[in-house]
């Protein structure tokens, strides 16, 4: 998770950059995760993508003199090979949490291609300096963008309203068109959802 997830990203950014210097532009794009800020897979994981996040938002500070941007990207749910054997063996028992039928229903799944394609938007954004050291969202990006997934799809974002509804409630997957798609602000989500330390 940290040796090979977070310190390739810290190698490879610095190869990134010292080629974008020569140009006085670029674009490094860190893939990170809502681990980073909620508490999704462990530890490990939690504290690996808070640290990319981190990473994005520093170099960004470093960089900004030489015109290179630093993005966070957050891809929602991917459809990987990995993920796509986890939800094939999910089996039907727990039929009634939402959160077993989430994964076997493959419920709002992004492909690799469609974060691809919302870094190749970023990248030929003039304005992309203005979205450097902060956190980017793929499917608020494909929006923005006005992009599709690899089937002409455009997947919600996981702080959406659509999405977070039909998460809950299965039933409401396949209308799920008919729910607002409405950005859900950061407080609101995460209330009660990360513990302050104890002192």
């Amino acid at each position: 998770m940290n040796q090979v997830g977070l310190r390739s990203h810290y190698v490879s950014s610095i190869f990134a950059a010292r080629l974008m210097n020569r140009r006085q532009r670029g674009l490094i794009c860190t893939i990170s995760s809502w681990g980073g800020m909620s508490y999704i897979f462990g530890a490990a994981y939690g504290a690996g993508k808070s640290a990319c996040d981190r990473l994005a938002a520093d170099m960004a500070v470093e960089l900004k003199p030489d015109n290179i941007a630093s993005i966070a990207i957050w891809p929602g749910i991917v459809g990987t090979e990995q993920i796509a054997r986890f939800a094939d063996n999910t089996s039907t028992e727990g039929e009634l949490d939402p959160q077993r039928t989430l994964m076997r229903d493959r419920y709002n799944w992004e492909t690799p291609l469609l974060t691809g394609r919302a870094i190749a938007a970023l990248a030929a954004d003039a304005k992309v300096l203005g979205y450097s050291g902060k956190v980017q969202i793929v499917a608020e990006l494909a929006r923005r963008y006005k992009l599709v997934d690899q089937a002409g799809n455009r997947p919600a974002s996981l702080r959406s309203l659509r999405f977070l509804l039909g998460a809950q409630f299965p039933a409401l997957r396949d209308r799920d068109t008919l729910i607002p798609d409405l950005i859900i602000p950061w407080p609101l989500l995460l209330w009660g959802a990360l513990q302050a330390p104890k002192t």
